[in-house]
């Protein structure tokens, strides 16, 4: 197979493929509730694919608010708990714009499919969208040493999957999951207005612009060293 040629394409889970942006806002709300500390749904989308002890660390930090070790770990399993109640009722329906399309163009297209997802819950999301079958690898996050912005988790995923990282596309819509990404030979495409374009080989604004035949020329314009973004943007 050519260098050039796309083999693989690794995804995030939440704010990628599934719409739970809103569950973790809700989960991460109650946290800053009980902190007495203000949160924003800015905040929320800069804490994605972060470890859920750090989010705790980081929202206390917004109030000043100084937690022991045993109160960030009280805190971190109450805000599971609450989470893991709120995506027990996820079905399809929660499921972004397209993805449902890209994944069975990739299956059709013998394209690899993997997920690096931080969550830990990723597995009892996966099922409640009920597209477990799509995927060739899906990264246990408890077995990572080290959360994003390290690409351990994305350059697990390329070993699990059998493919070199400069054959793959990584899909993420977390800075800290952009920046792991570019720490490796993977093309990195951004989904949302919130993150910077020239920090990733492309970005989207919506999962609906995400097409298999794009995500191709991306890779291959990326491994020519042709910037895409320059000539495909999103307004």
């Amino acid at each position: 197979m050519k260098k050039e040629e796309l083999q693989a394409i690794i995804f995030d889970l939440d704010g990628v493929i599934a719409d739970t942006i809103h569950l973790y806002y809700r989960a991460n709300k109650k946290v800053a509730d009980q902190l007495n500390v203000s949160f924003s749904e800015e905040l929320n989308q800069q804490l994605q694919g972060i470890s859920r002890m750090r989010t705790v660390e980081l929202i206390a930090a917004q109030g000043n608010v100084h937690l022991t070790v045993e109160q960030k770990e009280e805190f971190a399993y109450e805000k599971n708990k609450h989470y893991q109640a709120l995506i027990r009722e996820m079905t399809e329906d929660h499921l972004l714009p397209g993805i449902k399309m890209l994944l069975e163009d990739c299956k059709k297209q013998g394209i690899k499919i993997g997920i690096s997802s931080s969550s830990s819950n990723a597995n009892t999301v996966i099922d409640a969208l009920g597209i477990r079958s799509f995927f060739d690898c899906i990264v246990d996050v408890r077995k990572i040493k080290k959360g994003k912005p390290d690409p351990e988790i994305f350059l697990t995923a390329a070993h699990q999957l059998k493919v070199k990282p400069d054959a793959c596309v990584a899909i993420e819509d977390g800075e800290a999951g952009i920046k792991a990404i570019n720490q490796t030979d993977m093309v990195s495409i951004g989904v949302g207005k919130h993150l910077r374009e020239e920090d990733v080989n492309f970005r989207v604004y919506s999962t609906a612009d995400l097409h298999v035949k794009t995500i191709k020329e991306v890779f291959e314009k990326a491994r020519k060293g042709t910037d895409y973004n320059s000539a495909y943007t999103k307004n």
